[in-house]
């Protein structure tokens, strides 16, 4: 049963794989339009029009290195033999992340009045992620023996939303901006699994788990059924019928952006801002508390030539049904709940060298908030814009999973212009598979602008 359970809580970790963090080069790249998002209080020259942006982040602070390791010429999982107890547990973290975030940018609009500068935009935004304790890892590793493990802690959420944006900012002075964005967020799907608490004993016949846990389920399009005992089949969604889905948003709410831009001082630069500040009001269609002792067999003895063979899908139907059996959540009433959005707070300063004012260094802090799985990193950057449609910028540091790096590119041909950047973070492959040994921080970014002129 051990090797089962690893086997899907690996994919679990592994195959989920998406914007919180803004586009951090965007300090740096003169001419990039959607700047404002880093900091609403940076201005265009001018108006602009962009339609079709991507905004795609992974966070992860585990990597495939902790669960496949090389062995005279082969991999193996984490569980065999000949890998130690200490030697798996001790390349996992107390709690083992993976968080994702999307942002599909419909089309943004941007124009000047004085001292004054507007921007318009839509979005569809999601952000999902997943949290397993190391102690299920050791409980699968070395079993539970006839002691109570407590592996409370384990977490799965997601939502997908629009946002509809206003953003105003002002130059007070020669050396002071400032500006703020408002954003109407609509719901469409939302998900939240909390297990709070999963002891586990076993004995030479059966294991025991007792669970709490909380679920807050709301979808337009489908809905997971109870039984006649009140108890929700938690494999059994459902999409519903037409005439019965419903035909406004899941939820509603309000974010805000904040930021101020100084330039204290010729070539200097200085930016603040906190992003994504609010949240949601998400009527749960399913919700529902798990509480109770259940105790199951589950499978012993799953080799890699009956994973192969025919019976696998007996197998697992079997261990779905037992393992599902802990999990059963009694159904609640529908309720109405609040849930804030992922937010960052970011800092900035660059200085453009006198000697050569096109050539800019600078540092970048980015601080996420999300769901306690928060992110921070810092980074300094190099940056070249020797022409008004031609700005590269690359940078290195160091964040929470790790050391991050970054590249980007913002290019015009007449009124169009392209932005595109990758960043990630370092670690090796195993170099017959492919397969990556380090955590990684993902993100990438692209898009097209349409310069309207002055």
């Amino acid at each position: 049963m051990r090797k089962s359970i690893c086997i899907l809580v690996v994919l679990a970790l592994t195959a989920v794989s998406s914007r919180a963090q803004s586009f951090q080069q965007a300090f740096f790249l003169d001419g990039y339009s959607l700047a404002y998002r880093y900091n609403p209080a940076i201005q265009n020259e001018g108006a602009f029009l962009s339609v079709g942006q991507l905004e795609s982040q992974t966070l992860n602070n585990v990597g495939m290195a902790s669960f496949l390791y090389p062995r005279d010429g082969e991999v193996v999982t984490g569980l065999h033999s000949s890998v130690s107890a200490q030697e798996l547990l001790g390349n996992l973290q107390p709690d083992n992340y993976l968080s994702d975030h999307l942002n599909v940018n419909l089309f943004s609009y941007g124009w000047r009045q004085g001292e004054n500068y507007h921007t318009l935009e839509g979005n569809i935004r999601a952000h999902y992620g997943v949290s397993i304790p190391r102690e299920i890892f050791a409980v699968l590793k070395q079993g539970p023996g006839h002691s109570v493990h407590e592996m409370g802690g384990l977490h799965l959420w997601g939502s997908g939303y629009g946002e509809v944006a206003y953003g105003y900012s002002r130059r007070l002075s020669s050396w002071i901006t400032v500006g703020a964005r408002a954003k109407l967020l609509l719901g469409v799907e939302s998900l939240d699994y909390n297990m709070t608490r999963l002891d586990v004993s076993a004995s030479e016949e059966a294991v025991t788990a007792s669970v709490e846990a909380n679920l807050d389920l709301t979808s337009r399009w489908a809905h997971i059924p109870a039984d006649e005992d009140g108890y929700y089949r938690l494999l059994d969604l459902r999409l519903l019928s037409s005439n019965n889905r419903w035909k406004g948003p899941s939820g509603g709410g309000l974010a805000v952006d904040l930021g101020v831009l100084l330039t204290p001082a010729e070539g200097l630069t200085m930016s603040a801002s906190v992003v994504d500040l609010g949240g949601i009001f998400w009527y749960f269609g399913n919700a529902g508390k798990s509480q109770g002792t259940t105790t199951f067999t589950g499978l012993d003895g799953l080799t890699l030539e009956e994973i192969k063979g025919d019976g696998l899908s007996e197998k697992f139907n079997e261990l779905k049904e037992e393992f599902m059996q802990t999990l059963k959540i009694k159904a609640l009433d529908s309720r109405m709940s609040f849930a804030a959005v992922p937010f960052q707070v970011n800092l900035g300063a660059k200085y453009e060298l006198p000697f050569y004012r096109p050539l800019s260094v600078g540092a970048t802090g980015n601080f996420l908030f999300q769901k306690g799985m928060n992110y921070k990193e810092g980074r300094v950057a190099l940056a070249w814009n020797p022409k008004a449609w031609l700005g590269v910028s690359a940078d290195i540091g160091t964040s929470t999973y790790g050391m991050v790096y970054g590249l980007a590119l913002n290019a015009a041909f007449k009124r169009i212009r392209f932005t595109a950047a990758w960043n990630n973070g370092f670690g090796g492959t195993l170099g017959y598979s492919g397969v990556p040994l380090r955590a990684n921080n993902k993100f990438i970014t692209l898009g097209l602008a349409y310069d309207l002129g002055k």
